[in-house]
């Protein structure tokens, strides 16, 4: 090989490696210029390390009831020993420590689900786009028949008939939520499959799963981290709405859903109760949809 022909075959490597650098430097330079996209990151962060240090952070014990002090409004005097920041609830429990333990298992939920749903319908996607046929018909057909129910109708079903626990509503809104990722990863890999690249592996004998992974599954997943950033507010969402109606995490932990719950009896004696796991709820669905958004930006090259 003459140095002409090397430099240009390093020169061909490089390039893809310094496009990959450059589109990263541009997305960290378009969400710093972006002050919700700025908002939505910081916001997370900050729940992120509240699930954390949740023990550390919260200032009474989430479980402990003292009915003397049941009902007792917002003190913001923290001089005060035993004060309640955010005041307590109907049973004398601290509703600040039990919105900050409930930061847990909200992100718990979210998180989990989209790693579920997205995973599976991604895989799925893959397959039916790639292979086609029959293959496709049928996983499409499935698709059909669960987009043929309102997704937070589909979850009641599912968690009337498997009870109320945490680990049964992770999994009904994780089937209840591949349909999406499948459906859009499915579309985009038609395209992919036609391109030159893939076509050339095929003929130089590659298995097909080789170059599921390897080669098509890159170029659909910028499609995926978008769906998922998406997808996480409206599980947090759906995981609060069950809950409120008893259908999701059992009362005995503390969740955003359970606090407005019990808080709607008691609205007009004790605005707080209801209030502040609201407010929580609609600060996490605003970050998650933020930086959502921002993603959408990044990763559409028609934006």
């Amino acid at each position: 090989m003459t140095d002409t022909e090397s430099t240009t075959t390093t020169s061909a490597t490089a390039t893809p490696h310094r496009a990959r650098r450059s589109r990263r430097r541009s997305g960290l330079l378009s969400i710093r210029r972006s002050r919700t996209a700025t908002a939505g990151a910081v916001m997370l962060v900050i729940l992120a390390l509240t699930a954390v240090f949740a023990p550390q952070l919260a200032t009474h014990e989430p479980f402990r009831q003292d009915l003397r002090a049941r009902l007792a409004p917002p003190s913001w005097d923290v001089r005060t020993p035993n004060s309640h920041v955010l005041g307590t609830d109907q049973l004398g429990r601290d509703v600040l420590s039990r919105v900050i333990y409930g930061t847990r298992i909200s992100l718990l939920v979210g998180v989990s689900v989209v790693l579920l749903a997205g995973t599976l319908g991604t895989l799925l996607g893959l397959v039916a786009g790639f292979l086609g046929g029959r293959v496709d018909t049928i996983l499409m057909r499935i698709v059909d028949v669960f987009l043929a129910f309102p997704f937070l109708l589909l979850a009641i079903i599912f968690m009337a008939m498997l009870g109320a626990s945490l680990g049964n509503i992770i999994l009904v809104l994780a089937i209840t939520g591949w349909v999406e990722y499948a459906r859009v990863v499915r579309s985009q890999v038609l395209s992919v499959r036609e391109l030159e690249y893939v076509t050339a592996a095929k003929a130089l004998g590659a298995r097909s799963l080789v170059i599921m992974l390897k080669h098509v599954l890159p170029n659909v997943f910028a499609s995926v981290i978008v769906i998922a950033s998406l997808q996480l507010g409206t599980v947090i969402i759906a995981e609060a709405s069950l809950t409120f109606l008893g259908l999701g995490i059992p009362p005995s932990i503390p969740t955003w859903g359970s606090m407005l719950a019990s808080g709607r009896e008691y609205f007009v004696l004790a605005w707080w109760l209801p209030t502040f796991p609201g407010l929580a709820i609609v600060l996490t669905v605003l970050a998650v949809n933020f930086l959502g958004d921002w993603l959408r930006d990044v990763f559409d090259p028609t934006l």
